[in-house]
């Protein structure tokens, strides 16, 4: 069946968002050479330490606002959904149009996800990467939240200009939109229309976690 991964790797020196995001840390605490044993067993084991926006990862409402729900409360229909996936290719530091969602939109419904396809994927470990991402204008954010969107994803790590922000974060926090950043391998979608899967790891009382990001298609 046609399931396409859209999962960032975590691992030891990839991007980050700097201060107060902590980087990812992954070290071995065990080997099967040099531990001791568990049981009748040696054991590799790891200890592995990230922020709650690191790699690919789901963010909820709680991050700005007080009493939303967070990652262990999320209705499973909000993380597996149908999705509309809107081809715009963007370079360092591209705009998001209001003209570029109507050209690119096939049908974006109301309830549902909408997965921006930029190619900005391919800086993924670059230094470059969250500064010079592309983002969405005031105007084209607030045409994406007129549509009644439920979820947000694409292959940006920011949604808003990095060097000049304008809330648009809490713009879609403030209507409950779930966040989906940032993704790869959207080039392997065929087609604009997909069940999107995005599954983080059930954390009590965090706003966001790193993400297994799943599409199917037909």
């Amino acid at each position: 069946m046609p399931y396409i991964d859209l999962t960032g790797t975590i691992e030891n020196g990839m991007w980050e968002y700097g201060d107060p995001y902590p980087k990812v840390e992954i070290t071995q605490v065990c080997s099967l050479d040099d531990c001791a044993s568990y049981a009748e067993y040696k054991v590799n084991a790891h200890k592995i330490s990230f922020s709650s926006s690191s790699a690919t990862y789901v963010q909820t409402s709680a991050e700005m606002f007080d009493g939303r729900m967070t990652i262990d409360n999320i209705p499973l229909e909000r993380l597996i959904l149908p999705a509309t996936v809107l081809r715009i290719q963007k370079g360092p530091r591209g705009v998001i149009s209001v003209k570029d969602i109507e050209r690119a939109d096939t049908g974006i419904q109301k309830g549902e996800a909408v997965v921006v396809a930029t190619g900005w994927e391919k800086y993924w470990n670059k230094q470059n990467f969250v500064c010079d991402s592309p983002h969405f204008t005031p105007e084209s954010m607030h045409f994406l939240l007129d549509k009644g969107i439920s979820l947000l994803a694409g292959d940006m790590p920011l949604y808003d200009d990095y060097y000049k922000p304008t809330g648009l974060i809490r713009d879609l926090f403030e209507n409950d939109v779930i966040v989906v950043a940032p993704l790869v391998n959207l080039d392997r979608i065929t087609g604009t229309r997909i069940a999107l899967f995005a599954l983080p790891l059930k954390v009590k009382g965090v706003s966001g976690c790193p993400c297994r990001v799943i599409a199917h298609e037909g």
